[in-house]
């Protein structure tokens, strides 16, 4: 039940949720929102799920964008909205709201035209009425002004606090270094003339979770679960102040496992008997002793944690694998391979062609989301195995698949040494060869293989 003041509220907040819907439109991909079909609500639903930890139902959503018709406009709860702003690209509903304020209504000319001409009196019937000459320069004016003071806003709201007030503002994790799981603590350090407001602050801890508020003085721990590389940002009012890193070292190759919509806890496998017969897979008997519910999505990461000798800008990573077949849960056949540097990473998700809406390319500070940038390219079908190659020279990436070259590209920001690799699989697939060699030394990793 929604209390008193939050009621009041929502009827004056209407404003900002139409301009929030509009921008998760235009994030999701098709600004139509009239258009959708009950298809993309489904679809919505499950990538705010994946982008947020909150679980918004396709039917609250056609509530919300005003598909389902109801008696009263439907006002979400708070959390709802932090959701929608966050996936949006805010903090939360607050940080939003606050950076789309409600401009102060203006009588338009045209109003006042009118207004003027209802005011003057009837002009005689016989006399002819010369109908007078609209001039356009006061429109203009007004057009001229309008884009000047939107421009002021734009600069002042997004690029002067990030340089008046973050300045000297560093974000340190006490203990980066851990066996998995690990408690991350964080804390940051704000210069003494720091001036700006000290709750706009906000941790992403690049792990999928919600972000939190992160207060001067105060220490803020994350529980990490999965073996990896993580490199958690800290944010002002939503723009990236600095970065850290947390890393989760593993003995050799490890599996867990994560189930679609449980974010509550991960599934370790027995990780004694991860290769039969030269190949790396789990199978459904060892799924189901760790508790998974194979009927459900799930997805199966193996992760080789440690620091190599091979150097992440220069180096081939050659794997022959093998996505699942078509099961409960699993459609697209998705496989992520992930490879971490210092600061950063690079990260592939192969899938099926109907399914390239969820593909994911990252390389270094260059990122591609196939929700807004058509990866059709990418899509390919491993379900039946194939050999993906990833090749970084200097910097210029060359991605291939049986061969063919899928998407190239070239990056600035080095990951310097290589700590690791993941390899996940939504449902049962399998790594039947992995190789990674360094191209300037010839150092090789092939752990198990």
């Amino acid at each position: 039940m929604i209390a008193e003041n939050e009621q009041y509220e929502s009827k004056e907040s209407f404003y900002y949720l139409e301009i929030c819907c509009r921008y998760v439109g235009e994030k999701y991909g098709n600004a139509t929102i009239s258009l959708w079909t009950n298809g993309d609500y489904v679809k919505l639903s499950g990538i705010l799920s994946k982008h947020t930890d909150i679980q918004i139902s396709a039917s609250t959503l056609k509530r919300i964008f005003g598909k389902l018709k109801t008696n009263e406009r439907y006002y979400p709860q708070k959390a709802t909205r932090d959701a929608l702003a966050n996936y949006a690209g805010f903090a939360d509903w607050e940080t939003f709201s606050q950076k789309h304020a409600r401009p102060v209504k203006t009588e338009q000319p045209k109003q006042q035209e009118a207004d003027q001409k209802t005011e003057e009196p009837a002009a005689p019937a016989a006399e002819k009425i010369i109908p007078k000459k609209r001039s356009w320069w006061p429109v203009i004016g007004l057009l001229v002004a309008a884009i000047t003071a939107i421009s002021i806003w734009k600069f002042s709201e997004k690029e002067q606090p990030l340089k008046a007030n973050t300045k000297g503002v560093a974000f340190i994790c006490n203990n980066p270094e851990g066996e998995n799981p690990h408690s991350a603590a964080f804390r940051m350090q704000l210069p003494g003339d720091f001036t700006g407001d000290t709750s706009g602050f906000t941790v992403d801890f690049n792990d999928g979770k919600v972000e939190k508020k992160i207060i001067p003085g105060s220490l803020l721990t994350h529980y990490y679960e999965i073996p990896g590389r993580y490199y958690p940002i800290l944010k002002y009012n939503g723009l990236t102040v600095d970065t850290a890193f947390v890393y989760l070292k593993t003995n050799g190759w490890t599996a867990t496992v994560t189930m679609e919509r449980d974010t509550t806890r991960v599934y370790p496998v027995n990780n004694s008997n991860l290769f039969k017969n030269g190949k790396m897979l789990v199978n459904t008997k060892e799924l189901l002793q760790a508790g998974v519910d194979t009927n459900h999505t799930f997805f199966v990461h193996f992760a080789n944690t440690k620091p190599l000798n091979i150097n992440a800008d220069n180096f081939e990573l050659i794997a022959n694998v093998a996505t699942s077949q078509l099961r409960p849960g699993v459609r697209c056949s998705q496989v992520n391979i992930e490879l971490y540097g210092e600061r950063s990473q690079h990260s592939i998700i192969l899938i099926k062609p109907g399914c390239v809406s969820w593909v994911h390319l990252r390389f270094s500070e260059i990122f591609l989301d196939g929700e807004t940038v058509d990866l059709s390219s990418i899509g390919t079908d491993l379900s039946g195995g194939g050999i993906i190659k990833l090749q970084v020279i200097n910097k210029k990436v060359h991605l291939l698949v049986n061969e063919k070259l899928l998407y190239k590209t070239s990056y600035n920001f080095p990951l310097n040494k290589l700590y690791g690799v993941k390899i996940s699989f939504a449902g049962i697939g399998t790594v039947n060869t992995l190789l990674l060699k360094d191209l300037n030394t010839g150092e090789r990793f092939h752990d198990g293989f």
